[in-house]
């Protein structure tokens, strides 16, 4: 049975690190994929990476369309994913579990070409676009130790400045962990 772990607010350290490459062998993996999946669900996220549940693997999985156009859950997960080409811009609103309760409007490419490895091993190439290549960008960066507001504008930022900062405050030792409640 999955395990719903506990999430990583920003202010954490893991959430700016640049992640460490995953072995799709690698036994570890065979237990948290799972939580990884479960965690994404019970959050209502549509996509989540290894470093928001304190992980240090480039990993993550994502469900673009749970939610919004299909209930059936048909979760992706993506090893060691790279963006081959972007193209294009479209700007819209996003949010992060890592950021509890802030928003912002980001630039982010229309159209990608990425690759990643399944949890079985094959090397897959695809193409995305709209909403599924901004879930894809998003949960890409967070492997690159980057959060969605690095990519908003001056003003916006300034704008969360504030919130940003009290959350990042409430780290300690380079840790914050939040642990959600059970409703």
């Amino acid at each position: 049975m999955p395990t719903t772990l506990p999430i990583r607010i920003l202010g954490d350290a893991i959430l700016r690190t640049k992640l460490q490459p995953a072995d799709p062998q690698d036994p570890f993996l065979k237990s948290f994929l799972p939580d990884l999946i479960q965690t994404m669900y019970e959050r209502d996220g549509v996509g989540l990476a290894a470093n928001q549940v304190g992980v240090n693997l480039r990993i993550f999985a994502i469900d673009p369309w749970w939610g919004r156009e299909d209930e059936e859950q048909n979760p992706r997960v993506l090893i060691n994913p790279e963006i081959l080409s972007m193209e294009g811009e479209q700007i819209g609103e996003e949010g992060c579990i890592s950021l509890p309760e802030i928003y912002a409007n980001v630039p982010r490419a229309l159209k990608i070409t990425y690759r990643y490895l399944t949890p079985e091993g094959e090397s897959i190439t695809a193409t995305a676009e709209g909403f599924e290549a901004v879930v894809i960008q998003h949960e890409y960066d967070h492997l690159d130790g980057i959060v969605f507001t690095d990519r908003i504008s001056s003003l916006a930022k300034l704008k969360l400045k504030r919130k940003l900062k009290d959350m990042e405050a409430q780290a300690q030792d380079g840790v914050n962990l939040r642990i959600y409640e059970e409703e």
